[in-house]
């Protein structure tokens, strides 16, 4: 049994929350409040049954956004509050600690997912997709595949439906629980809060309980990122070739290069967290 665990949360994939048209899951937006609340009940009730099962630590990593957003009095008080340096690598914390596995929650679907509520990727205003070896990615993949870097197996993952079968495409075997329906961007059909807490409880006990593989990422990949605007993609592109990364323009047939995207071969997990 899995006895050391990292919780990563977001927001915009909990119970009762749809968000509006045009806008993201912001600290200004009415659905944000409902969110912070939310997933503080989601994370209490899976975590509870850890602590009971045995499981010796908890750490959550708060990622929405700056992080910040979760009150740290309504969390379970056994479970430890990281406050990472935005400054430094992606989840650059998992050096200093021994972690058994990654758990997820409210994470959401990656940015074109039909259907997806609040749907994006990274950056909701700058990105349209990321697609790392021609195959289109999202945050959950980015993050197992970095949590995998550190020895870290992914295990268990509570979203929407849609978004949790993309986790399930990521990662192979992982423990699901649907948090809700997703309906269309800013729709969703919402579970009784008391039936999901029964159900996050029973899963991520048997999600603890299995023995998954680690998939680290195989190198040389190739990323592809593409922007909403021109502007931010040539600026992208002057950075990796400032850092030696091999990068270009993607050749198309009509237009000669796709100034809207950039490709990247990167030839380690340092690169790959640098290009994303």
């Amino acid at each position: 049994m899995y006895k050391r665990i990292l919780f990563a949360l977001d927001l915009e994939g909990v119970n009762r929350v749809a968000g509006e048209p045009y806008t993201g899951l912001s600290r200004d937006t009415a659905d944000y409040e409902i969110a912070i609340h939310q997933a503080a009940l989601e994370i209490n009730a899976a975590a509870g049954a850890l602590f009971d099962l045995g499981v010796e630590r908890i750490d959550l990593w708060d990622n929405h956004g700056g992080g910040h957003n979760i009150i740290p009095r309504e969390i379970d008080s056994r479970i430890h509050l990281l406050d990472p340096d935005r400054s430094r690598p992606r989840m650059y914390f998992a050096d200093d600690r021994t972690y058994d596995c990654i758990c997820f929650f409210g994470y959401h679907a990656m940015e074109g997912t039909l259907g997806g509520v609040l749907a994006h990727t990274m950056n909701s205003k700058q990105i349209q997709y990321y697609k790392l070896n021609g195959q289109y990615i999202g945050e959950v993949d980015m993050d197992a595949y970095i949590a995998a870097s550190h020895g870290i197996p992914t295990c268990f993952f509570a979203a929407g439906d849609i978004t949790c079968a993309q986790a399930a495409r990521a990662v192979p075997g992982i423990v699901t629980v649907t948090t809700k329906k997703e309906i269309s961007r800013n729709e969703a059909e919402f579970r009784n809060n008391n039936e999901l807490f029964v159900e996050l409880r029973r899963e991520i006990i048997r999600a603890v309980q299995g023995d998954m593989p680690i998939r680290p990422l195989s190198f040389p990949a190739t990323v592809e990122k593409s922007f909403k605007r021109v502007e931010d993609a040539a600026a992208y592109l002057a950075r990796l070739r400032s850092q030696g990364i091999f990068s270009n323009h993607p050749n198309d047939d009509l237009l000669g290069k796709d100034a809207h995207s950039v490709t990247a071969e990167v030839n380690n997990i340092a690169e790959f967290i640098y290009c994303i």
